[in-house]
């Protein structure tokens, strides 16, 4: 099995950059929630706060945002209620060590538990979106 660490992907992506990625961390969740709009994609198996994955539940009842998930095997049932929304839940034999939320043509999100670190510079958000790319197409449909 894999091991898929999403920065050690972050830093690859950035590296070749010029400028310094502006990188902004908040603790604001609600702030954070206020980006998410049209097609989202989360990769990892667990996806900041509580209170931001029941935000993340809200906005795609809302039909706000349009989710497409990459998880493990391991770790798929936990997406039952964003499937139940319409989520399209994918899986991938690899050990996911932390979690990543690509708005498409926005921001990439990195959550932990209590703060959020934001990428906006649209080159490098769009080098990492690249790089995740291809492992939608290995990836398989739950």
């Amino acid at each position: 099995m894999k091991t898929l660490s999403i920065l050690a992907l972050l830093l690859a992506a950035t590296a070749g950059a010029q400028a310094q990625t502006p990188i902004t961390t908040t603790t604001d969740t609600k702030a954070v929630l206020g980006l998410l709009r049209g097609n989202v994609d989360l990769y990892g198996v667990t996806f900041g706060s509580g209170e931001f994955q029941r935000g993340i539940l809200q906005l795609a009842q809302q039909r706000t945002i349009k989710v497409r998930v990459m998880t493990s095997p391991k770790f798929v049932q936990n997406m039952k209620p964003l499937k139940a929304l319409g989520a399209a839940v994918y899986t991938m034999p690899a050990n996911f060590t932390n979690s990543l939320i690509v708005v498409q043509g926005g921001p990439i999100i990195i959550p932990t538990k209590t703060s959020y670190q934001i990428i906006t510079d649209p080159k490098n958000a769009t080098a990492m979106t690249g790089l995740l790319t291809q492992y939608w197409q290995i990836a398989k449909p739950y």
